[in-house]
């Protein structure tokens, strides 16, 4: 008998020391303090090296020429996980200026280009759900950046670069 309670009491004390093991590994874990080795060197390993460069002549912060108040930044800072790149955009006329952005909230956008497509991807602070704008560049140059609306050929809209 007496050594059926010894057997059980080692088990028990095995378990305990188990789950504190675990546990201060996991807590470990989460604040970054284990290293994992994500990479291991007998497995394949890919990089996409074919990650296309943000147009250059898109690149930069734009004031709009018919209310130089509304200023629009396109980032060649790219999302890997959404695969797109980052700006922002906000209206000084309605009392809405950069500092007001939260980062990554309201005023930022997801970006991208196709041929002679811009496509926008508003976000938002409170959701995560992008609101597209798609636009046909006519003019993209150092200085000039002029698009329109696909659907409505006499909706246009100008920007110069600001410096």
């Amino acid at each position: 008998m007496k050594k059926r309670i010894t057997i059980i009491a080692i088990c028990l004390v095995a378990v305990v020391l188990a789950a504190a093991f675990w546990s201060g590994y996991h807590d470990a874990k989460q604040m970054g303090m284990v290293n994992t080795n994500d990479h291991p060197t007998h497995g394949a390993i890919y990089f996409d090296d074919e990650l296309v460069p943000a147009d250059p002549l898109i690149v930069g912060r734009w004031e709009n020429c018919d209310n130089p108040k509304w200023h629009k930044v396109y980032y060649d800072d790219y999302d890997e996980e959404e695969c797109f790149y980052w700006g922002k955009e906000w209206d000084e006329s309605e009392d809405i200026y950069e500092e007001d952005l939260d980062y990554h909230g309201n005023g930022w956008f997801h970006w991208d280009k196709r041929d002679n497509v811009i496509r926008e991807f508003a976000t938002m602070s409170v959701r995560n759900v992008p609101i597209r704008r798609e636009y046909q560049i006519t003019v993209s140059n150092k200085d000039s950046f002029v698009y329109r609306e696909p659907d409505h050929e006499n909706v246009v809209f100008r920007f110069v670069k600001n410096q």
